[in-house]
């Protein structure tokens, strides 16, 4: 069936949308948590026994449970975890800051590792049990970040596409003659970059590429091109290159700012990205970046102009 592209931008913009959201409610529900966290007081009175509300903390005048500590009970509920009932609010804003730590990093480990898995901890009964799980799936991800950031950029291009790019009878799937990989650190933490037709790029990459092309059009309509934002040199921004700052940048708070990079890719640079890199690069903060390719050719940006 042939789709109008007015319906595949459509589609398109909902994806993006849907991806930006969630990411914005992830995030307030992170700043939430970490502020009841910091909000616990230990002494705080509870309800006596005996009371519906028997255990539970009060307002600090010996009445009735608090709205903070319904709300918490009602959030245990729709849970469903049986334990939840036996947990304090604090133990609980903990769990899911941990959780949601662990699955962030385990994601980034994914991203270049795609076949990775924590180990499975039976110790689940309790939140304390939930919250030490979360705390060591944390920590093996983490070491794994490390093992990986120690490879020669090469290998770990190599390893990622022997992962990504073979088929169940490994026949390539995804040729190395039309699609890169490229791969930097920050910070010690390795981030792998992939192009849009990638199995592993994502919606939210696809999002981040989206803004940021927007985002450029607006700021340099005489560069970029305003008729057919999908065309060169646009598509620069859904590029191996183009991905690996962004998630680089994504980790980082949003900015490259102050940091100098080196992107190792496995394809030579395409004209589009010659044109927009140095662009991409101010957008970011305007880290020093060099980039080598697989015959040896290196170039620096810097400044919003290639430097080398």
């Amino acid at each position: 069936m042939q789709v109008s592209e007015a319906s595949w931008r459509t589609s398109l913009q909902l994806r993006r949308m849907r991806s930006l959201l969630w990411g914005r409610v992830l995030d307030a529900k992170l700043r939430d948590l970490d502020r009841a966290i910091k909000a616990f007081d230990p002494n705080q009175p509870r309800v006596p026994a005996g009371n519906s509300d028997g255990g539970q903390w009060t307002g600090g005048s010996g009445g009735g449970a608090t709205t903070d500590v319904r709300i918490a009970q009602a959030r245990r509920g729709r849970r469903g975890r049986g334990s939840d009932a036996e947990a304090t609010p604090a133990q609980l804003a903990v769990r899911d800051i941990r959780e949601a730590q662990a699955r962030e990093s385990i994601r980034r480990v994914q991203e270049i590792d795609p076949g990775w898995r924590p180990r499975q901890s039976a110790d689940t009964g309790s939140v304390p049990g939930q919250i030490r799980r979360a705390e060591g799936q944390f920590r093996e991800a983490e070491t794994r970040l490390r093992e990986l950031a120690n490879q020669e950029p090469t290998s770990l291009i190599d390893a990622f596409r022997r992962q990504h790019g073979l088929d169940l009878l490994g026949e390539p799937i995804w040729s190395g003659e039309q699609n890169s990989v490229s791969t930097c650190q920050v910070d010690g933490v390795p981030y792998v970059g992939v192009n849009s037709q990638a199995l592993t790029y994502s919606d939210r990459d696809d999002a981040t590429a989206g803004q940021l092309r927007s985002s450029l059009v607006q700021s340099y309509p005489r560069t970029m091109n305003t008729d057919n934002i999908g065309r060169y040199p646009n598509n620069a921004v859904f590029h191996a290159e183009a991905t690996c700052l962004l998630r680089a940048a994504r980790a980082n708070g949003g900015t490259l700012a102050g940091r100098t990079i080196e992107v190792t890719v496995d394809r030579e640079m395409c004209p589009s990205c010659e044109k927009i890199l140095p662009l991409i690069g101010l957008e970011l903060g305007n880290p020093v970046v060099t980039f080598v390719d697989p015959v040896g050719r290196v170039r620096k940006m810097h400044n919003g102009e290639w430097i080398e």
